[in-house]
């Protein structure tokens, strides 16, 4: 799993560290860059997957030209990856040439060993090839390797037939990147029937699609659990969440619940009936009952159409679940009342984003370090320092 991010000259950071706890909440004002955070792990997940880096860059939010910090001539990004008992080290680092990004560095450690590590003292003729070493762990034995600089080193070598040690750090590293996943629910398309798939596109615009795609006896404990949680949501308990196949060959399906309305009679709604907050609600949920296991879930404005009162459920679930399917969660929010629901002991899990008054950059610190800290909870609630701009 994902421990840490190091952002270098990446949009608004200079320099800035993110712990990556097994739930974690960034927050701050508008502009101060929480969402540049989330963008950096979706750049390194599509990356991992073979996408040309140039192509990543120019589908990240505000495109490429904005990617590198203004007047600096490279960016960099390091994660730490715990497996086992063991702690993997990535860094890559790019830079612009003839209006392209191209990959200048890679490294791969484990613990304190390098695996795999670009050599900058060999120039090759050819531009878009980067000579690599690549290092065994236990022996100290070395093979020169040449990759395009175009995509990501670790996937171009991973079937490349390199030591075990190596071929094994590299799929680890490369597997957790991939479990990143960027999850934006945008109820207005959630409200439309979908053909069944297997896997969850990140505005869940096909959830009753892939819910209806799973085995009967799985799919009834799926919406069971979704019920479990989505049920104290709106001001009258939902009794039940389901989905039906429409149309002669069943390819189709919509999302549906039953809310236990007055005198005990209940009232059947589909999706198109729904609130935006409860179609949200049950597309978090159902992401974290439905993606692999050691996931990283990012979720922007994790509270958007969520009651305040309903705040606690919604912590619920996010813990609950991510801990019973080995999922961490990373979310953005401006809502005082879903901090203040986390409780003290979550205080360390709560990250603020501010920018340098000198320089302008954005710089990331856990809540724990702020040295106001006792003031503030002596004042009030985190929440409330938030409302005041304490923080």
């Amino acid at each position: 799993m994902i421990e840490e991010i190091r952002l270098r000259n990446w949009k608004s950071y200079k320099d800035s560290k993110l712990y990556i706890e097994p739930l974690t909440f960034i927050i701050g004002y508008n502009a101060s860059g929480k969402s540049n955070v989330l963008d950096a792990l979706h750049f390194l997940s599509e990356l991992s997957k073979g996408t040309a880096i140039d192509e990543v860059g120019s589908d990240i939010r505000g495109g490429k030209d904005w990617i590198i910090s203004r007047e600096e001539e490279y960016c960099g990004i390091d994660v730490k990856i715990h497996n086992d008992d063991t702690d993997f080290f990535y860094t890559i680092e790019f830079a612009k040439k003839d209006e392209k990004l191209v990959i200048t560095q890679e490294r791969l450690s484990e613990n304190s060993k390098d695996l795999l590590l670009t050599d900058a003292s060999k120039v090759l003729p050819n531009e878009m090839l980067l000579s690599m070493t690549s290092y065994t762990a236990k022996q100290g034995r070395r093979r020169p390797l040449q990759v395009l600089r175009d995509k990501s080193a670790l996937f171009q070598l991973a079937s490349a037939g390199l030591r075990k040690e190596v071929t094994d750090g590299i799929n680890i590293v490369l597997n957790s990147l991939k479990n990143i996943f960027v999850l934006n629910p945008i109820a207005p398309l959630m409200r439309n029937y979908t053909s069944l798939q297997k896997e969850l596109k990140e505005d869940a615009s096909n959830i009753a699609g892939v819910i209806a795609a799973i085995e009967e006896s799985d799919k009834n404990k799926l919406q069971d659990r979704i019920a479990e949680f989505v049920r104290p949501l709106p001001e009258r308990d939902i009794v039940r969440v389901w989905t039906e196949t429409v149309g002669m060959f069943g390819k189709d399906a919509m999302l549906y619940c039953e809310e236990n309305w007055i005198d005990g009679k209940t009232q059947k709604l589909d999706a198109r009936g729904m609130s935006d907050g409860t179609l949200r609600f049950i597309a978090i949920v159902t992401a974290l009952l439905t993606l692999p296991e050691k996931t990283l879930l990012l979720i922007e404005e994790v509270a958007n159409g969520l009651h305040p009162s309903r705040s606690k459920e919604l912590i619920k679930a996010l813990e609950e679940i991510g801990r019973e399917r080995n999922i961490d969660v990373l979310c953005t929010t401006h809502n005082p009342y879903l901090i203040d629901s986390l409780g003290t002991d979550m205080i360390p899990c709560i990250t603020y984003v501010k920018r340098n008054e000198h320089t302008g950059s954005s710089e990331l610190k856990t809540l724990d370090e702020n040295e106001n800290l006792v003031n503030m909870m002596a004042s009030g609630s985190i929440g409330l320092s938030m409302v005041k701009g304490r923080i």
